[in-house]
Formats: structure tokens, sequence, C-alpha cells
């Protein structure tokens, strides 16, 4: 049902660290257990030593310096018709599997669907749709007419609607 894509540049001030990169596929396996992904891409830039987990993950690594390139090869590479972009350092919860394939099963497709922050504070708490987007499951077609790899830009295009499980930190 989806590729996933997992997003794996540094951000600016917070280099990722390899096991962040490594956890967030992690997060990932229960989703594959049950059919709802069927292959996974890391992008990353060129010599960020993440070769060998994409190997044992048996996932495909995109190497470019620029994240917008690297998402336009991994639609290109993409053996579905939905991707999942995750910002590697975040791993999804545990029922997203279920609500995703809910999703596919009885909602509409075409919509996309954002993926957020766990709440991490007072205003997130109280307003859970203001937590940071660190997730977009979205049709192929509507990713590649959206410019850009900047995720939160992504998810305002897409105007998707939020999914009920959350992601989290993982450090």
């Amino acid at each position: 049902m989806l590729t996933a894509a997992l997003i794996a540049f540094d951000s600016p001030g917070a280099p990722l660290r390899r096991e962040a990169v490594a956890r967030s596929l992690g997060s990932l396996v229960e989703s594959c257990v049950q059919g709802l992904i069927a292959d996974a891409l890391i992008l990353a830039a060129p010599g960020r030593g993440l070769a060998g987990i994409a190997d044992e993950a048996g996932c495909a690594l995109i190497e470019t310096p620029h994240a917008a390139d690297g998402l336009a090869q991994a639609l290109k590479a993409a053996r579905r018709d939905h991707l999942l972009l995750l910002l590697a350092g975040f791993a999804v919860e545990r029922d997203f599997a279920e609500e995703a394939q809910d999703f596919f099963a009885y909602g509409d497709a075409s919509r996309a669907r954002t993926l957020r922050l766990a709440p991490d504070s007072l205003l997130t708490r109280l307003a859970p749709g203001l937590a940071r987007p660190v997730g977009l499951i979205a049709p192929k077609s509507a990713l590649s007419s959206a410019e850009g790899a900047d995720l939160a830009r992504l998810v305002r295009k897409m105007r998707g609607a939020d999914l009920t499980t959350r992601a989290r930190r993982v450090l």
C-alpha cells in the first residue's frame, strides 16, 4: 500500500545521529509485518554513513546533497502509489498501522494525511493541531506536483487531515 521514505537530512543546529535513523526505521517494522509498508527508502546527504543501516533494513539509500532532489528520486523509485514521508528522528506510535489501513479501506485515499509529533507542551496538549508535522501520507501524483521537500510546506500545500496516531521523538 505504501512506500516509506525516511528523510534523514540534518536540520540546522541539530545533526542527525545514525541511531535515530535506525530507531525511526524500527518503528515501521510492525507496519511492514501488517502489509501496510511494502518498501522503504532512506533519503540522506552523501557521506552520512547510512549505507550499512539501509543494507541491514533492506532499504534503498538515495544520497543527494539536497532534500528536494532526494524526494524527486524517491518518487521515481517508489513502487507504490502512496508514500509515507517520515522525518528521521521520529518514531510512529503503535496504532499507526491500523489507522493507516483504515484510512485506505474506508477513507478518501486521494486525500493526504498528516502525522504530527505527540504533544510535548501545554499548548500542544490543548491544541494538538499545532504540534509539529513529522510525517505525511500522500499519493505520488500529489507529491510530484508539489514542489520542494520541506515537510511543513508540503503539509500546508496538501491540506490533509491529521491522523489520530502521533509520533514521538527518538534520540
